[in-house]
């Protein structure tokens, strides 16, 4: 009988590796962040320089589209391994995390206004768009919980949860086959379209002003190409320079230096701005976010790695703590739209403020990984080194469950 030779394997041998992160998606995610900071800081001068003053797209597609990808990551294999039950859990979950927080974010900010408008007699009540909160909040108050009373500045996170929780029905309809789910998000996107199809609000607009039944389409999106239900070719050089002439044509009707010197951008501009129905996700929206996309992806190829280089780094982390650094940039960006109003808009003020707040989210992401990581924890000993038969080693090594990049890299992810 042949003499069996045993080897030592540790632990981490017999662990499946550990996937890092897409350095592309927190990058990315953390750079809406701060542009949806600078978009709600009134008189803030960095609201001149955020995607929407130079193109039809904005922040708000970014961050949709970014987080329909981020979806798909933390989620999407929870559903293939655990099945639809645990991932349904999950989804729920988060969703409820999602809620608690929009309703904090509102407290927060009523917070804010209440003694901002105490403090210099300005009605930022007003301004912010809570006066009817103020005005019947035993109405708003009902509607705040049920989401009936979505005012404009906290209405992005009501759509985040509506579209995270259609992944469960995602999930299962594509147990039949994955076409169907690009197919519904399709078709609700047209009939939300079509029959103005939208949850009601009690606040002004009546409506909410991000209507999921449409903006679940880009969710979708970036659900589908991280689940490799959709593939884009990178190396067509057509498709590459149609993107980039959609982008230059979306900076030609954006900027006024150029519409208002040339005529037919000046009228490029006026249709562009009769029916970029934001409400809706109009198709212009839509199309020129997935050429800046593809561009953008197109360009880094190769190059990602480059995004953890130290100078970007701050960024990279607050788009891993995408939800804290959200609702603090909320407020934040509230509180330095008041001090604007009082010490000015100036150069001073404007680096003051700025610095101070970006500064102070920056901190925030670093300190919310850091709590996350639990320091108060002893860390865990490492199991010493175990002599395993090689049999076993290898029947273990075939137990593992296979990386799923490389599953869907080779054919699509139910």
């Amino acid at each position: 009988m042949p003499h069996r030779q045993d080897v030592k394997i540790s632990s981490a041998t017999l662990a499946p590796a550990k996937r890092e992160r897409d350095p592309r998606l927190d990058f990315f995610r953390g750079l809406a962040m701060f542009f949806i900071y600078a978009a709600h800081s009134d008189g803030n001068i960095l609201y001149y320089w955020i995607p929407a003053r130079f193109g039809p797209s904005d922040s708000a597609d970014l961050f949709v589209f970014v987080s329909g990808m981020t979806v798909a990551i933390a989620f999407g294999g929870t559903f293939v391994r655990q099945g639809w039950l645990i991932g349904s859990a999950r989804i729920a979950y988060r969703c409820a995390q999602l809620y608690a927080a929009q309703i904090g974010m509102f407290l927060s900010l009523a917070v804010v206004v209440i003694v901002g408008t105490r403090l210099w007699g300005f009605d930022y009540v007003q301004e912010i768009g809570f006066q009817q909160f103020f005005a019947d909040p035993a109405n708003a108050l009902v509607g705040l919980v049920t989401l009936t009373y979505v005012p404009p500045y906290v209405d992005i996170l009501p759509l985040y949860i509506v579209a995270l929780a259609m992944v469960p029905v995602a999930m299962a309809v594509a147990r039949l086959d994955f076409r169907l789910v690009l197919a519904a998000s399709i078709g609700l996107y047209l009939a939300a379209n079509i029959w103005r199809l939208n949850f009601p609000n009690i606040a002004e607009e009546h409506w909410w002003h991000f209507n999921p039944l449409a903006w679940q389409l880009i969710f979708f999106t970036g659900f589908s190409l991280r689940r490799g239900w959709v593939r884009v070719p990178l190396g067509l050089p057509w498709l590459f320079h149609t993107a980039v002439a959609i982008i230059a044509l979306g900076v030609a009707i954006s900027v006024p230096a150029i519409y208002q010197h040339v005529t037919v951008f000046g009228t490029l501009h006026q249709w562009a701005a009769a029916y970029n129905d934001k409400t809706f996700l109009d198709p212009i929206r839509y199309v020129h976010f997935l050429a800046v996309a593809y561009v953008t992806v197109t360009v880094l190829r190769g190059h990602e790695q480059q995004l953890l280089r130290p100078v970007l780094r701050p960024i990279v982390k607050c788009g891993q703590q995408a939800l804290s650094i959200f609702l603090s940039g909320m407020v934040l960006s509230q509180i330095g739209g008041m001090v604007f109003d009082h010490i000015g808009h100036g150069f001073g003020p404007q680096v003051l403020v700025n610095s101070v707040n970006i500064s102070a989210l920056i901190a925030i992401a670093y300190a919310v990984a850091w709590l996350k990581n639990a320091p108060w924890k002893p860390s865990a000993a490492k199991p010493a080194a175990a002599v395993v038969d090689r049999s076993i080693a290898g029947a273990a090594s075939r137990a593992l469950p296979a990386d799923p990049w490389i599953i869907a890299r080779s054919q699509p992810s139910p």
